[in-house]
């Protein structure tokens, strides 16, 4: 049972109010952050070194310092003059608008007796960038200049630190939240040991109670280039500050000319292309909507991408109150999934029944309406029928959704194999 629960990922996700004075106060339309949308795992480091030469390492940029470099010291091998374990991008609703936190996790440590370097302790850090989410079509222009660097200050709505984020432990205040849809309140735990994305939540909330304040932006340099056949990436994340005078000086194409003449990472223009489309992918452009129906459409969308399924629920119903006659089969799909993932399964199987009835005539919506036989067998399961949970596990499996196959092995037996 743990390890469907697990691979179902029925969770029930709310958004946040925070506790202050023992009133809740409502954070309107606050979220969770989404699972991770898009990542970086591996880029190539490269310094000028002070022989004149370039010296380069995998998730590590070396020090310039070509004697150094040489050298065994904990600070320099482990951790450089930059490195990174992954750069990810998730997404996070802060009052209404859509936002993307940026987060870089990287190898980090001290000495103890810092003098001598002497009683060197590794340990993992991490920095986290909040931004709004229409920079990421600043990221990857639609026109990609190549062989010309340029600059995106992407004015973070808070830029932050967490030192040894696996040990970091936050204060047991705890948290409340509160439903997008019902306004039911429920209690969070306070964080677990390690748990930096409670953590990251936690410091967003508490910018917007005006408990902390934000000075800290990020700049991101890109520079692509084309030679032959050959189509790379580099790329500076850049520290800054929320100063119009210094992002002027750091952003000034004065600047450009020489900022990849010392150090950067590099990827293949592929990487970095998957890394801002795959994110870009779930922006939902609300507010340029043709119509009511498609605004709560794809505000639906936007509640399932961040976990409120209530939230969801309540606003693809409102779009088809505005036209009850859609034929569009994701719509009940999504309604589907969100009932389900909301522990609603038996109305659940009634807007999967109506997903399945809309078969699609395009080829390219068959992979996705044939997931529907599998989510109904979810749902089906959820409600005690475990026979009527097989049979459509197997109609999804023999449809093409190879992934049914764990669950016929699992919990329906040889006659499904």
């Amino acid at each position: 049972m743990k390890k469907i629960l697990s691979l179902l990922l029925l969770i029930l996700s709310l958004s946040l109010v925070a506790q202050k004075d023992d009133q809740v106060i409502a954070l309107q339309d606050f979220s969770i952050l989404s699972p991770v949308q898009s990542s970086i795992t591996t880029a190539r480091g490269w310094s000028m070194q002070d022989n004149g030469k370039w010296a380069y390492s995998d998730n590590k940029i070396p020090y310039t310092d070509s004697h150094n470099n040489s050298t065994r010291l904990p600070a320099v091998e482990v951790l450089g003059l930059d490195n990174f374990t992954e750069i990810n991008l998730r997404k996070i609703m802060i009052d209404d608008k859509q936002y993307n936190v940026l987060i870089k996790k990287y190898k980090d440590g001290e000495y103890e007796f810092n003098y001598l370097a002497k009683g060197w302790k590794s340990y993992y850090s991490l920095d986290f960038y909040v931004f709004k989410s229409e920079k990421l079509f600043e990221l990857l222009p639609d026109e990609v200049p190549f062989n010309t660097s340029y600059l995106v200050d992407l004015e973070c709505y808070y830029a932050g630190s967490i030192k040894n984020y696996e040990k970091t432990v936050v204060a047991s205040r705890s948290l409340k939240l509160k439903n997008y849809a019902t306004g039911a309140i429920s209690s969070f735990p306070s964080s677990k040991k390690g748990n930096y994305i409670d953590m990251i939540i936690r410091t967003i909330q508490d910018l917007k109670l005006g408990r902390i304040v934000n000075d800290g932006s990020m700049v991101f340099a890109v520079y692509p280039i084309k030679a032959d056949e050959k189509e790379v990436v580099r790329f500076k994340l850049i520290k800054s500050y929320r100063n119009d005078n210094l992002i002027k000086l750091q952003t000034s194409p004065d600047n450009w000319t020489r900022l990849f003449d010392d150090f950067f990472y590099e990827v293949p223009f592929s990487t970095y292309k998957s890394f801002i489309e795959d994110s870009r992918e779930y922006f939902v452009p609300v507010e340029t909507a043709p119509s009511a129906f498609t605004t709560y459409y794809n505000w639906g969308v936007l509640r399932y991408q961040i976990g409120d399924y209530l939230g969801a629920t309540e606003a693809f119903k409102n779009a088809l109150k505005e036209y009850p006659d859609s034929d569009d089969f994701m719509l009940y799909a999504y309604l589907g999934n969100s009932l389900s993932k909301s522990g609603y399964y038996f109305d659940a199987v009634e807007y999967y029944n109506r997903a399945i009835e809309l078969k699609p005539t395009k080829v390219m919506d068959y992979s996705n309406w044939i997931k529907n036989y599998f989510n109904r067998g979810v749902a089906k399961y959820y409600l005690d029928k475990p026979k009527d949970a097989c049979e459509d596990w197997k109609k999804s499996y023999d449809l093409g959704y190879g992934s049914a196959s764990e669950y016929l092995n699992d919990f329906c037996g040889r006659g499904y194999n």
